[in-house]
This record gives C-alpha cells, sequence and structure tokens, in this order.
C-alpha cells in the first residue's frame, strides 16, 4: 500500500509534467496547446500515444525520435520527474486528503508547477507571459481563500504590482531604459496576493540579490557580456518555489531579515 500511495501522486505528477511541456515549448509561439497532437520539433513528425508516455518513452527511445531519429530534449524527461517529485512533496499524505487539504494542494502543486514553466520560457524567450500570470490567479486565491488573510494579500498584491512599477519608472527617468518588464511587474502582483506584504519584499529582496550574485559571476567567467541582457524571472520564481514549497525554512530567512 505504501508503494501505491507513492506511486500515484508520482505519476498523475509526471503526466502533469508531460502536459506543461507542450506548454513551454508552444505558448510562446501562440500555438495550439489543447487540440494539436504531439509532433517532433525536429523533423514535425507526429508523435504515436506509445511514445508519448512519460520517462517511460524516452527509455525505450533511447532518447531520440522514432521518426528522424534526432535526440530528444533532455529537458522533456526531467521537466515530467520534477513534476513527478513536485507532487510526492506535496501530497505526502495523498490517501487521507480531506476536501481542504485537496483544495491547498492542488493549487500549490499547479502554483508550483506554473512558476516552473514559466522559468524555462523566460531563460529561452526573455518573457513572463501575461496567460501563465492570469493562470495563477485562481490558485493564488483559493490558498488565500483558506488562509483568511485577505487583508494582507490585498495590500500585498497593491505593493507588489506599484512597488516594482515605481522603481522600473524611476529607473526610466534616469538611464532611459526599461529595468523590468510588464510581466515580471504582473508576476510581483500575484505573489503579494499569495505571500502578503512581507513575503512579497522579501521575494524581491532575495531575487534581486540572488540575481546580482549570479550575474557577476557569469561575467566574471565571460559567459555573459556586461550590456546582455539576462531574464530576471528565473531569480524571483526560484524564489517564489522556496517560499511556497519550503514555507518554514524561508520563513527563518525572513525573520532574520525582518525580526518583527
Amino acid at each position: 500500500m505504501q508503494v501505491l500511495e507513492l506511486a500515484l501522486p508520482f505519476i498523475w505528477g509526471m503526466m502533469i509534467g508531460s502536459f506543461m511541456n507542450v506548454v513551454v515549448l508552444r505558448l510562446p509561439i501562440n500555438s495550439d496547446i489543447i487540440f494539436e497532437r504531439s509532433g517532433c520539433p525536429k523533423c514535425r513528425g507526429k508523435i504515436n500515444w506509445y511514445d508519448n508516455i512519460p520517462i517511460l518513452s524516452f527509455i525505450i527511445l533511447k532518447g531520440k525520435c522514432r521518426n528522424c531519429e534526432q535526440p530528444i530534449s533532455w529537458q522533456y524527461p526531467l521537466f515530467e520527474l520534477w513534476h513527478g517529485f513536485l507532487a510526492l512533496l506535496i501530497f505526502n499524505n495523498w490517501p487521507s486528503f480531506d476536501g481542504l487539504g485537496w483544495g491547498i494542494g492542488l493549487s500549490h502543486f499547479f502554483m508550483a508547477s506554473i512558476f516552473s514553466a514559466h522559468i524555462l520560457i523566460d531563460i529561452k524567450h526573455q518573457l513572463l507571459l501575461d496567460k501563465l500570470n492570469l493562470a495563477l490567479l485562481p490558485f493564488a486565491l483559493v490558498i488565500v481563500w483558506f488562509a483568511g488573510n485577505w487583508f494582507d494579500a490585498a495590500v500585498g498584491a497593491i505593493v507588489g504590482f506599484s512597488f516594482p512599477l515605481l522603481v522600473t519608472w524611476v529607473f526610466y527617468l534616469l538611464r532611459g531604459q526599461i529595468g523590468l518588464g510588464g510581466g515580471d511587474i504582473k508576476l510581483f502582483g500575484i505573489l503579494g496576493l499569495l505571500f502578503g506584504i512581507k513575503g512579497v519584499l522579501i521575494n524581491l529582496f532575495t531575487s534581486c540579490m540572488l540575481g546580482s550574485v549570479i550575474t557577476i559571476v557569469l561575467m566574471a567567467s565571460g559567459r555573459v557580456k556586461r550590456d546582455q541582457s539576462i531574464p530576471f524571472g528565473p531569480y524571483i520564481l526560484s524564489t517564489a518555489l522556496i517560499q511556497l514549497l519550503l514555507p518554514e525554512y524561508f520563513a527563518q530567512w525572513q525573520n532574520f531579515l525582518i525580526p518583527y
């Protein structure tokens, strides 16, 4: 029974991860993500259902397309595995969830899934899509509704949206350049709704610090040029994933920065 309790959420999570691979591939180019059959991005050949089973098909095909025998990106199985582990982490007591647990658990899972898709898309295309930001909203509202902290959530959403917008506007006045894109600003608004005033401000500080350190390392190693544009979204979203999935550990960091 214990093996089944672990296998069910893991398999379900990988199935969602398989669909989210489609989202990452197609949404940035405005391609259909629901009705169009899966196809090889290299030869455009259609993929049969038995070649589209998470992880298993990748292993059987030895990481190559059946039609053109070109390598399949490791992103696909790794993203499926990541979703499987997400489901295990969130639904570790899968059979015993009551109504409240299911609502919060599913909202956490799908928010973590959308955060993850956001990261990959921003790395590849430097886009934080409005469609994904909007998709986060109902799950954030469910979590806030169960928590009952509407005032902190409402003020957090206002601060999360307004403060980055103000910083971007001042940066544009001083430098003539746009510091944060509209997708980043809207994302901070959603995170303010989800994590409240303290949470979104700590996210902003932590993601800026994380981004600065990594950028300095990349510039020092010659992998990034000084004037090269670097997506900021992965730092925001990585921080948000820790806030969402490991709140007790993030709370220690938050209390260190704001000890009241």
